[in-house]
């Protein structure tokens, strides 16, 4: 490589969901991929604020239902503090959000948990493009 490319560096992940196998599973798939680092993750929403402000991820994955701070609420908050961090919602109940709702709130999307890997890894990837260090 020489001196004048830019240095490419992973996608900074942080997953929040309430189910830890559900994120267990999440974090393993995401590790698989070289150009992505899941760098933490939280329970609920107050964690996942206090995590995006401690680690300051690229992407941050968040459940939309969870126990105390909603993952809607805390996402709102995240984009609203640190409007480059792409949100994206996942939900197991994809008729039970409004994709519009999503978007208008700023956050990058609404993905389902049970959807194909592939998409949920595109979806990332195209969310940020090219990070340079």
């Amino acid at each position: 490589m020489s001196q004048s490319e830019p240095v490419v560096r992973k996608i900074r992940v942080l997953l929040v969901d309430d189910n830890a196998s559900y994120r267990e599973r999440m974090a393993r798939l995401l590790q698989t991929q070289a150009d992505l680092e899941v760098i933490g993750q939280a329970a609920e929403g107050k964690e996942a604020l206090a995590r995006a402000r401690a680690l300051q991820p690229d992407v941050i994955l968040m459940d939309f239902r969870m126990t105390g701070l909603d993952g809607y609420t805390a996402a709102r908050a995240i984009v609203q503090e640190f409007p480059q961090v792409k949100v994206f919602m996942l939900t197991a109940f994809p008729g039970a959000l409004d994709r519009e709702k999503v978007a208008r709130s700023g956050l990058e999307g609404l993905l389902v948990k049970d959807q194909p890997a592939a998409e949920i890894i595109a979806a990332i990837r195209s969310s940020v493009g090219k990070l340079e260090s």
